[in-house]
């Protein structure tokens, strides 16, 4: 066994031994957090949002591309007052007609908050299992019925996209393949890195440190051995990370002498028997997911817009000039003007966010997406292009 697998193999059966046992002399108390009425549930989530975080240089991405050492990936561009705007997408050439199969890891994480409360004997363990199986039926990897026809959201959502870009006989696909699944790994949580909270009904939520959490991702996958072109996706359950997610790329050792790319996502899942649509199972990750796969390197530029739509008195710039299709109707303060949208896989109903196509950032009148739209899965939810910050 390899050092790295040896240390990995520790990580994931490392119980909690501190768990019931008095903090220690200097181990500061921090109370549970209660949330008054769903009002408050929803106020707290609402605060989050999510983010893109990491950056890496064009040049760089590019050169990944031309390398084909990842996941298969695609460049194209578009105009706006004469700039032009490049930008790489996960999948090959929509005209090549060819398909793509993208695979993924889901790393559960067993968040164990200890030594909270005013007596700092408030210990509680969120188990990530009913997340990660959730997760995997969701339409992100089962086909569900959308607008534009049946398949995985991430697939339907890119041929809407590319529909009049893409081969003549549309075979064009971006496939996710059925997902491993890690086993979980606990991390601890203290005062020190994280926030406990607790509804009236008894129900708790977690949130830790966005430093935290990314830290904790970097080093669980130095000890994983994860293929370049595999996408790691760290799950939690009912715990956030000053953000409900958020992906992002940046440049690791590739063992020969050089560097690769590294990507991953990180994506809370909120219970939906306790809070709003807008926040519960898979909204988040279906925001990730597709954010990951315009922006794979968090590098696409765009104008930067403001939050639609413009008629609403909360409307302001989003100070935000990349192509991130998920914030236009999932962040700033008028996502409430985008309820979720539930899409049925079988007996079970997921809550999905409404996410822009890429024309809404590039002021195309029509667009040149399958039917004109703007938005996906409702394309009716928006019916014109960005409006920029000036």
């Amino acid at each position: 066994m390899t050092l790295q697998k040896m240390l990995l193999a520790g990580l994931l059966v490392l119980p909690v031994a501190t768990w019931g046992a008095p903090p220690a002399s200097k181990q500061p108390t921090k109370p549970v957090q209660i949330l008054q009425d769903q009002k408050a549930v929803t106020a707290h989530f609402r605060a989050m949002g999510h983010q893109a975080h990491g950056n890496v240089e064009k040049a760089v991405s590019d050169r990944e591309h031309e390398r084909s050492r990842s996941f298969p990936t695609f460049a194209s561009s578009f105009s706006v007052d004469g700039v032009t705007y490049p930008f790489t997408m996960v999948g090959h050439p929509p005209t090549s007609g060819r398909s793509s199969s993208i695979k993924t890891l889901i790393i559960p994480l067993r968040m164990n908050f200890v030594f909270f409360g005013t007596n700092g004997d408030v210990n509680h363990s969120f188990d990530p299992n009913p997340a990660v199986t959730n997760i995997t039926h969701s339409p992100l990897y089962m086909p569900a019925q959308f607008p534009n026809g049946k398949g995985q959201f991430v697939d339907q959502m890119q041929r809407a996209a590319f529909w009049n870009q893409m081969d003549p006989g549309h075979n064009w696909h971006i496939y996710m393949d059925e997902p491993r699944v890690a086993p979980a790994i606990d991390i601890e949580v203290t005062p020190n890195t994280g926030v406990l909270s607790q509804d009236t009904a008894g129900n708790f939520f977690g949130d830790v440190l966005f430093d935290f959490i990314d830290s904790q991702a970097q080093t669980i996958l130095q000890l994983l051995e994860v293929d370049s072109d595999t996408l790691p996706i760290f799950v939690t359950d009912n715990v956030t990370a000053q953000a409900l997610g958020y992906h992002t790329a940046y440049p690791v050792s590739d063992g020969e002498g050089g560097t690769r790319i590294q990507t991953f996502i990180y994506t809370s899942w909120l219970d939906p028997a306790i809070v709003a649509p807008i926040f519960a199972d898979v909204s988040t990750f279906n925001h990730e997911l597709a954010e990951w796969t315009n922006d794979p390197f968090t590098n696409n530029l765009v104008p930067t817009w403001a939050y639609p739509p413009s008629g609403d008195p909360a409307s302001s710039c989003s100070f935000n000039p990349l192509l991130e299709v998920g914030d236009p109707q999932g962040n700033g303060a008028t996502y409430v003007d985008y309820p979720a949208i539930n899409v049925p896989v079988g007996s079970v109903t997921y809550h999905l966010q409404q996410l822009v196509l890429w024309q809404w950032f590039a002021d195309q009148v029509p667009s040149s997406a399958y039917g004109g739209w703007y938005t996906f899965p409702d394309p009716a939810s928006l019916t014109v292009p960005a409006v920029y910050c000036h």
